[in-house]
């Protein structure tokens, strides 16, 4: 009887320490979704995440099936559009336009800034939308792609069917601006830009736009960007021409305070930005490592605190994918 018991009392006590043993190690991607999740969840934000080795396939989602409020982000959608006209033959991005008042748009960009009867071309337009985010560009392009309604019906052509163009960056500003006197919203193009941003709106009417939720920029859940960007880096979002030109502009992306900023020289990381401060910073693009490429998309709300801080969660992210991804290949893959 003594033995039996003695037998029992040193199963219990063992048994913990050889399951530990023998339990299977985590497997690295695991790990490297668990250093992601660390480090979202050091700011006080919502976050929508999709990371895709177009290498090996491996995926990480968090939060990804989610519609998040891509601010700027939807000026890629917008261009993949663009550009396929341009493969259509019913656009020219070499037309040229004429810079007028009714054509300038509060916020992000220099082309509001520039006097009137400025001569550009749509490509050059269409460089500053991406590269500064300008939304006098983007509202250049949104006027010669068919509006937000073709935009969005060309995304759900692809099969893309969270990403939607809510509106122009027109209408966006007259929501906002209305936000703080209804009489704003009454106003043309032209009249909203003479006017001026109103000094009334306070950081109060501010913050309740953005938690109403009742105006985003655009929508899209992170997995959906990040197959966009997926048939962009292979050819499928439009010709081999239209999408190598548009990465090309994406790389030549100015704002570089989220996915490139602590990423090594030999990697390049074409990305567009989607900001309002301080409650989004949003960046998607690839990380093209001298192992492969990866999909990366980060999007974010509702944040309060330093807008340092979620900017800087998003690169140290970046950061970790790039060194997974850089390592993985480097070892020989899986």
């Amino acid at each position: 009887m003594k033995t039996k018991f003695l037998f029992v009392v040193l199963t219990l006590v063992l048994l913990p320490s050889l399951q530990a043993q023998t339990a299977p190690a985590p497997k690295p991607l695991d790990l490297l979704k668990h250093r992601l999740e660390t480090i979202s969840q050091g700011v006080s934000a919502d976050w929508g995440v999709y990371i895709k080795s177009l290498d090996t396939g491996e995926e990480i989602a968090i939060n990804a099936d989610a519609a998040m409020d891509t601010m700027s982000a939807i000026k890629i959608p917008l261009l993949v559009d663009v550009y396929r006209q341009v493969d259509a033959g019913k656009i020219n991005p070499a037309d040229r336009i004429v810079l007028k008042t009714a054509d300038k748009r509060f916020g992000t960009g220099v082309l509001r800034t520039l006097d009137d009867g400025v001569n550009l071309s749509f490509h050059d337009a269409l460089t500053l939308m991406i590269i500064q985010s300008d939304n006098t560009g983007t509202d250049m392009a949104f006027a010669r792609a068919g509006g937000p309604t073709h935009v969005t019906q060309t995304m759900h052509s692809l099969g893309l069917n969270s990403i939607v163009a809510t509106g122009t960056t027109f209408d966006w500003f007259s929501a906002l601006t209305a936000a703080g006197d209804p009489a704003y919203a009454k106003y043309s193009p032209e009249e909203l830009f003479t006017k001026g941003f109103p000094d009334k709106l306070t950081d109060a009417e501010v913050e309740k736009f953005h938690f109403d939720g009742k105006h985003p920029f655009g929508l899209s859940s992170a997995r959906d960007m990040g197959k966009l960007l997926e048939m962009m880096a292979t050819n499928k979002a439009a010709s081999e021409k239209s999408c190598k030109e548009i990465l090309r502009m994406m790389g030549l992306q100015q704002m570089r305070t989220r996915i490139p900023k602590f990423i090594e020289d030999d990697a390049s990381t074409p990305h567009k930005t989607g900001d309002f401060p301080p409650y989004i910073a949003n960046d998607v693009g690839l990380i093209e490592t001298p192992a492969g490429r990866v999909v990366v998309v980060f999007f974010t709300a509702h944040h309060r605190g330093f807008y340092s801080e979620l900017e800087d969660a998003i690169a140290r992210m970046s950061e970790q994918v790039w060194d997974y991804f850089n390592y993985r290949g480097k070892a020989g893959g899986k």
